[in-house]
């Protein structure tokens, strides 16, 4: 069952319970999550929130709405001794305390012991149960944590940051050391957490806000985290990557690119007895800031995808009534009979495309040498390039199965599983370069350098496609003899970009002459780079189950089944599209279409429409 649960703020001037619920219930809503500020050490303060929660608690429950508390884990507010978080270059947190303290964790058991006795069927910690939220960088090295180190490491630590000893060079045992305190700290605070809540009233569920580095730079992941929180109850997580992002394109992510991390972020956990929700989020919530399109588009397309189990949906404004914003909540009842729909038909199917290949665990084993010493370079390894270019060349991704052929972008190299290399592998130098350390013939001979580029081109379409910022990601590089150049790049003189190659063991690579991980996504935003990749798999035996060119940001998820193959075209660009042509390979014999008018061709499909900021679906028989 896929559960909608919906934020409100508790204690906003404006709170109406008796609206909220109406709200609730035309959503279709199952649940609220009742939001309060950061827990303040004034217990006069802290009481007069405590007892509009309670109220509200009360409220939702006895009206059959399943009902959360949602609060700060580490952040605290008033006079008190707790020790601050310190992050790796030595920046101490101003509101953020560290787990490791003893007096912080009785402060915070004493907390949730009062939410818990309030009778709430689950409490949620918000993003800061992690390390670096607000103010200070990732990980801890406070007293507390540099004693923890010390000890696993038998010797001391030097003054003042250590990000330099950590994450300068290669793998080291500082690294491993720091990285082993950050999770145990952490799971230290859960097992506590969950007996301050057993000591009360043990059918809570406690559970988390996962983030960015909560999967692997704070030393554990969420799915560990959320166990630990759940006690006897059945555990849950809310995944990180929201709708909101997309606006502003927070850390270069476009609203495709949000999609995938959290279907990726399901992937790394294989099993079904965690409750797993998307954030949807369309902070600051009115949409003056952030269109409802977003929010819809974003829900469709995980409803598509089917691994989660709900959607944390943002369709009231925390500050102001219920009565201010209605356009989230007015598009969401419009748009849900089409969303059922959708989850109907791709139920049960299993995923079909590219698959990606990014693993969650990167920061112990990376190497670091090469990348400059900034912390911004080991926290955004979390964010998973692979998909960055093929959703916006419109190429339908799994993560999981092997899929036709496989992606994988830098450090992910270190962690393919060897089926990996059964299929096609399209990789970026860094990748081939990981992959030639290990004694694997990926086609490269030698890497040379980084360099800007002017244009690329691509002789065989007669192309020349200019490249307007490309922060010197390109590689200089030159290929083994029987590597076969299908593009270059003008940096004063050709270099290889997109060359195909198949080793002496038979193993079929694809490979960019770019670094992923800092090249502008100029490089791979290109119509012809798209029909080439198209091309040269289907030379290799492993063609794209769907091929739509010219569209920019057209994102695409298939599915199939035995009987039946159904595809999800969502339009996430200002151009209407008009028409979509798909080449989509295979005998099929009736095609359905939803939302849309369209034809079947003898290649695939038409649809005659997709307006901009909208979707459409479309099922074919086998």
């Amino acid at each position: 069952m896929y559960r909608i649960s919906v934020p409100v703020m508790v204690t906003a001037k404006t709170f109406a319970p008796e609206a909220i619920l109406a709200d609730l219930r035309a959503a279709g809503a199952e649940r609220v999550f009742l939001a309060i500020p950061p827990i303040s050490t004034d217990e006069k303060k802290q009481n007069a929130i405590n007892e509009k929660l309670a109220s509200a608690v009360k409220f939702f429950r006895g009206h059959g709405i399943e009902t959360g508390v949602w609060f700060w884990a580490f952040w605290v507010e008033g006079e008190h001794g707790f020790t601050p978080i310190t992050g790796v270059n030595g920046s101490e947190s101003r509101q953020e305390k560290c787990p490791f303290d003893e007096n912080f964790l009785a402060f915070m058991a004493k907390h949730l012991a009062a939410v818990a006795a309030m009778g709430p069927d689950l409490i949620q910690f918000d993003d800061d149960l992690r390390f670096g939220f607000i103010d200070c960088g990732f990980g801890c090295t406070c007293k507390n944590h540099r004693a923890a180190m010390e000890k696993m490491l038998g010797k001391s630590l030097p003054e003042g940051s250590l990000f330099e000893l950590f994450f300068s060079g290669k793998p080291n045992e500082y690294r491993r050391a720091f990285l082993q305190a950050n999770g145990d700290s952490i799971r230290l605070f859960a097992r506590r957490a969950r007996a301050a809540v057993d000591s009360v009233n043990p059918a809570v569920r406690l559970g988390q806000c996962a983030c960015l580095g909560t999967f692997d730079l704070d030393g554990t992941d969420p799915f560990e985290i959320s166990k630990l929180l759940a006690g006897k109850t059945k555990p849950f997580v809310r995944l990180i990557g929201a709708p909101y992002w997309a606006e502003r394109q927070n850390w270069g992510n476009r609203l495709s690119n949000v999609i995938e991390m959290e279907r990726m972020e399901r992937a790394w956990y294989e099993g079904n007895d965690i409750e797993v929700f998307s954030e949807g989020d369309a902070y600051p919530r009115p949409r003056f800031h952030v269109p409802a399109a977003y929010l819809e588009l974003f829900d469709a397309a995980l409803r598509a995808d089917g691994s989660l189990d709900g959607i944390l949906k943002y369709m009231m404004d925390y500050t102001a009534s219920s009565r201010y914003e209605r356009g989230y909540l007015s598009h969401h009842i419009k748009d849900e009979p089409r969303k059922k729909l959708l989850q109907e038909i791709f139920d049960g199917k299993e995923c079909i495309g590219i698959r990606v290949y990014d693993s969650m665990k990167k920061a112990e084993d990376s190497d670091f040498s090469e990348r400059g010493s900034h912390p911004a370079v080991v926290e955004n390894q979390f964010f998973p390039k692979a998909p960055r270019m093929l959703t916006a060349l419109s190429f339908p991704t799994v993560y999981r199965g092997t899929g036709c052929a496989g992606i994988a972008f830098g450090e992910n190299a270190r962690h393919l599983p060897e089926d990996a290399f059964e299929k096609p592998l399209i990789l970026d130098i860094p990748a081939a370069r990981i992959l030639a350390e290990q004694g694997i013939d990926t086609g490269l001979d030698r890497f040379i350098g980084n360099s800007g580029a002017s244009r690329t081109h691509f002789a065989e379409m007669e192309e020349y496609v200019q490249v307007q910022s490309s922060n010197g990601g390109f590689c200089r590089v030159t290929l083994k003899a029987g590597a076969v150049v299908r593009g270059t790049y003008d940096a004063g003189e050709d270099f290889p970009f997109l060359a195909s190659y198949e080793n002496a063991d038979g193993r079929r690579f694809i490979l960019l002459g770019f670094n992923a991980e800092i090249v502008s996504e100029d490089a791979w935003r290109n119509y012809a780079l798209a029909a080439m990749l198209h091309r040269i798999l289907a030379e290799m035996g492993a063609a794209v189950p769907v091929q739509c060119l010219g569209n920019p940001d057209l994102y695409i998820l298939a599915k199939e089944d035995e009987k039946q193959c159904a595809i999800g075209f969502f339009n996430i660009f200002a151009d209407d599209i008009e028409p979509a042509e798909a080449k989509i390979p295979g005998k099929w014999s009736n095609a359905r279409f939803y939302g849309c008018t369209g034809h079947k061709t003898e290649e695939g499909i038409v649809i005659d429409y997709i307006p901009a900021y909208g979707y459409v679906f479309v099922t074919l028989e086998k």
